[in-house]
């Protein structure tokens, strides 16, 4: 018989093997894992072994995605991980929205803000702010929060970090309060909004020492002491928008600014960017290269320093921008986005790859390469480091102090076989 491929065949196809039900021959459908098409602006949660994302944009002809899929680790350290999609997928189909895990039950996930598509999936709108999702019931609920935001508000390319008081700090992004238009997203901010998960009620902390511009497309990480740290992005002057600056204040290495980038952090307190955009511009499909495609900030000295690792190019990714990485196990994985180039780019070609970062020997690996060191992560499922995908880093740094942060085969002998990592199954039929 035939091997199934993991990457993709003819879900069509049939092969005729002796039967194992009884005698003659049976006819079994060969079919293969499920692969997501590739997108972009896609946000993403490490839930345990899983990494889900919710919607993002394709060169389609809908443009937004309201699909949920995952991708399962916890065979990596054998074979490639699993694919999944949810069949519920999300409310809407909506892009630059963010999510995060709830530390409390350790199931819920946030899905807030994002543009939307309305349901002739012709005209952009405001998404419903709030959403929960209930991982292991797999179901979607809105959220109603009181407060300064109600149904009619949106927030757009922000970053959301939870802490273990259950509160969700969202920084600046586009403030959209108007259904809004292909080119339009809204006001960008500079205030510190916070939802009290417990309460469900929004709020504003009164900061006024050193609070930075507005700007969107920054990344966020949460340390372990509880401080956030904010990297990068685009942030509004007098003049209009212009990527931050990532080497002030900051020792070391010079780092180009860019937004729409990545990071992880790391167990030892390093801070690992990946990728983004250094073109002056808010259009997503305008982007440049942002060199070098890996730095590390180190965050246990002061002032902060940024460092260029000596890399070698084996297993090396294509440059992205708007893609999502996440750290699991010592792994960071990296997936979706748009291709950069060091020409500016104004069309999107899309990745449809996975790419793996070992953060402790910086090297990149292959989906079939083990390591032999064990995680220190809470998240250890096995001897092998394996995935995570991160949420990009920005250029400026904010620090902020945080309180914490089988089917039985009948009569005519038909027999389902699950494949785990898709939503398709082959089916095998005795005569």
């Amino acid at each position: 018989m035939h091997p199934i491929s993991p990457y993709g065949c003819n879900p069509d196809t049939y092969i005729a093997a002796p039967s194992f039900l009884n005698k003659g021959y049976t006819q079994i459908r060969v079919v293969c894992q499920f692969v997501p098409d590739p997108r972009y602006a896609q946000t993403s949660t490490l839930l345990n072994s899983k990494i889900y994302f919710f919607g993002g944009g394709n060169t389609k002809e809908s443009k937004f995605m309201d699909e949920m899929v995952y991708l399962d680790l916890a065979s990596l350290n054998s074979s490639k991980p699993l694919w999944v999609k949810n069949p519920i997928g999300i409310p809407s189909a909506e892009i630059l929205a963010t999510s995060c895990i709830s530390p409390i039950d350790k199931s819920t996930i946030f899905l807030i803000g994002g543009q939307a598509l309305d349901k002739t999936k012709q005209n952009i709108i405001n998404a419903t702010l709030v959403y929960t999702f209930n991982s292991i019931t797999s179901q979607w609920t809105t959220i109603n929060a009181a407060g300064f935001y109600n149904y009619s508000i949106s927030l757009v390319r922000m970053q959301a970090i939870m802490n273990n008081d259950g509160k969700i700090y969202i920084f600046g992004g586009n403030e959209v309060d108007y259904t809004v238009g292909n080119n339009n997203y809204g006001p960008s901010i500079n205030k510190m909004n916070v939802l009290d998960t417990k309460t469900l009620t929004w709020s504003s902390l009164n900061i006024t020492n050193n609070f930075p511009t507005p700007r969107v497309s920054y990344t966020a990480t949460l340390l372990n002491n509880g401080l956030i740290i904010y990297i990068g992005g685009f942030e509004m002057k007098t003049y209009g928008y212009a990527n931050v600056d990532m080497n002030e204040q900051i020792n070391g290495d010079t780092i180009a600014s860019r937004n729409a980038h990545s990071a992880v952090l790391t167990n030892d307190g390093h801070i690992i960017i990946f990728g983004g955009n250094s073109a002056n511009s808010t259009s997503r499909t305008t982007t440049l290269r942002a060199q070098p495609d890996v730095a590390v900030l180190n965050t246990n000295i002061s002032p902060y320093r940024w460092s260029i690792p000596n890399i070698s190019s084996t297993n090396s990714p294509q440059s992205l921008c708007f893609h999502s990485a996440e750290i699991y196990n010592n792994i960071m994985i990296i997936a979706f986005g748009i291709v950069t180039s060091d020409q500016l780019q104004t069309t999107a070609t899309l990745n449809k790859n996975i790419y793996l970062f070992d953060v402790q020997n910086y090297a990149w690996i292959s989906l079939t390469t083990p390591t032999s060191t064990k995680s220190t992560s809470t998240n250890n499922h096995s001897n092998y480091m394996i995935i995570g995908i991160s949420v990009g880093v920005s250029g400026f740094i904010i620090i902020l102090g945080l309180i914490g942060v089988v089917y039985k085969y009948k009569k005519l002998r038909k027999t389902i076989i699950e494949m785990p990592g898709t939503d398709y199954y082959p089916i095998v039929t005795t005569k």
